[in-house]
């Protein structure tokens, strides 16, 4: 599922199509929302300029969300890249970011780091989306200061929901 301008959406279609991808292009968040009501995604593709919401919302909505979309990978494209928007992608649990336009080789290879991410998805109430850590050291001075354990969703798990398995 691609979200984003016509012109970048007809590009990726063309890309992904040519591999054998399905895709679906909604014109807004309406539209989207609409279409995941319909049908289950196991990864999309998010334009930071995303019509209405805009794609960071977008991204934190669809990770807030009680739905298989919420433990997807979520690839998103941010056109002038800096400190402040990768932050802000991350924040809002994307899975990976990728440089729009998307070159063929580039999109593929951002789907497959994305479908072969194993971190688990961290649900708590200020963050939704990827483990970010990346060391499994002991917190400083050895005490971990947070209130509750965040929920988290292993791998198998998150491909059992996006499968459609009940558990």
């Amino acid at each position: 599922m691609a979200l984003g301008n016509a012109q970048a959406a007809a590009s990726l279609k063309d890309i992904l199509l040519r591999r054998r991808v399905g895709v679906f292009t909604p014109a807004n968040n309406r539209d989207a929302v609409e279409m995941m009501l319909d049908h289950s995604y196991n990864m999309l593709v998010i334009d930071e300029h995303f019509p209405d919401l805009g794609g960071i919302d977008f991204c934190r909505f669809l990770r807030l969300t009680n739905s298989p979309m919420a433990v997807a990978p979520v690839i998103f494209g941010i056109h002038e890249p800096n400190q402040k928007k990768v932050i802000a992608a991350r924040d809002a649990g994307a899975t990976k970011i990728a440089v729009m336009p998307f070159s063929g080789a580039s999109l593929i290879k951002a789907m497959e780091d994305a479908a072969n991410d194993p971190r688990p998805i961290i649900q708590d109430t200020s963050y939704n989306g990827p483990d970010r850590r990346t060391r499994s050291v002991p917190p400083p001075g050895g005490v971990d200061r947070r209130s509750k354990t965040p929920t988290s969703i292993d791998r198998a798990t998150q491909m059992k929901i996006l499968r459609g398995v009940k558990s």
